[in-house]
């Protein structure tokens, strides 16, 4: 006997593919870390294979997309403070890249001076950010329809009907998934008409790195202080008949896969092998931003990044960059002495001074006695 068996005649197979089961619903961390752009893009609703289908399957379905947690976001001028930054707020800063005691500063603007992208839903001012129209999902999922397309080709050359059920479950399984899920992003508009204060916004890390972003109060509603939601296209016995029908669909394929002639397992097996290997390569390499197209809205320009020796310089760089040590006071961001009160008195008088040092200000705070610091701080005007 040799190593490998290698009869493939119909009469004596050596070879068996009941795997082919397993492989349609294996790859559920890949397809579940782009679940919200797979259902949002308008080729989602398109029959075709897809691993994992039953992560779409959720009953439960979340109003908002994810956010960052541990990062605070303060207004500098409106006063608005915020324990998490919005999801496509992060697609702009990738928040979790910066590095402790990085500073960087933005200036962001809609497009052209317009807040292209906005709609009217039950009279009411909406945003929309699309996908990209030549993202890496939409190249993924132009694959797995061809994939599918000629899997049907082949079921029929086979004269293999149970394969044509198969294919066709499986298919139909994912088209009804996503619609199930299909939704768009909505963002928060500001609908009044008056005059607003600047929208500059503050973002602090935990790690301690700080970004200063320079924009209106509308983009600062849309991006960072206002909550986006998802607008889910079907709801109530809709939404449920399609969670049952996919589900229906899934076993149904799963049974008619197991069934088919070997060959047609094996197209169908390497089929989903690929298929893996492409979604897995796309969470692995992809990013957010290359999905969702920001730059048609927003204009994005980097305004200064400098990694900082520690917290004192970096607290410093965002004082300079804003101008104003309230945020700073309001949201806690300094220690609540008056011997920091006096260094952030200085730092604000200081904004113009290029070469002020602010570690060694800092030190020279600490060092003073009681009465010193508060005789200090009174002719500083500091109450």
């Amino acid at each position: 006997m040799g190593w490998f068996p290698t009869q493939v005649d119909d009469d004596n197979v050596s070879w068996t593919f009941d795997i082919v089961g397993l492989l349609a619903v294996v790859g559920g961390s890949a397809i579940g870390k782009y679940a919200h752009v797979i259902t949002a893009s308008p080729f989602g609703s398109i029959p075709r294979l897809l691993p994992a289908p039953e992560t779409l399957l959720n009953t439960d379905r979340p109003d908002r997309l994810p956010s960052v947690k541990d990062v605070s976001v303060c207004g500098v001028d409106n006063g608005c403070e915020v324990n998490e930054l919005n999801f496509f707020a992060d697609v702009i800063h990738q928040i979790h890249s910066l590095k402790p005691f990085q500073f960087q500063e933005f200036q962001i603007t809609h497009k052209n001076g317009t807040s292209s992208g906005d709609v009217e839903k039950n009279n009411t001012k909406e945003a929309v950010i699309p996908l990209h129209r030549f993202s890496p999902l939409n190249w993924v999922t132009f694959l797995s329809i061809l994939m599918t397309i000629a899997l049907f080709v082949w079921a029929g050359v086979q004269h293999d009907a149970v394969a044509f059920l198969g294919i066709g479950s499986m298919s139909l399984s994912t088209s009804m998934a996503c619609m199930s899920a299909r939704w768009r992003p909505v963002l928060t508009v500001r609908t009044a008409t008056g005059p607003a204060p600047a929208g500059d916004v503050v973002i602090k890390t935990r790690p301690g790195a700080f970004v200063v972003v320079k924009c209106t109060e509308e983009v600062s509603r849309e991006l960072y202080t206002g909550t986006e939601m998802c607008d889910y296209v079907y709801t109530g016995r809709v939404h449920q008949c399609l969670l049952g029908a996919s589900t229906i669909c899934l076993m149904a394929g799963i049974i008619f896969f197991s069934n088919c002639s070997w060959k047609i397992q094996i197209a169908v097996g390497l089929a989903y092998i690929i298929l893996n290997f492409t979604y897995w390569a796309m969470a692995l390499l992809a990013s957010p931003e290359d999905m969702w197209n920001m730059k048609d809205r927003y204009e994005v320009k980097e305004l200064g990044n400098d990694q900082m020796k520690d917290y004192t310089q970096v607290l410093w760089k965002a004082i300079q960059a804003t101008g104003k040590i309230e945020w700073v006071k309001k949201n806690k961001i300094a220690p609540n002495t008056r011997r920091w009160e006096g260094w952030l008195a200085e730092a604000k008088m200081k904004c113009a001074d290029t070469d002020w040092d602010a570690g060694k200000a800092r030190d020279e705070w600490l060092q003073r006695s009681d009465s010193d610091v508060e005789a200090t701080l009174r002719a500083m005007h500091v109450a």
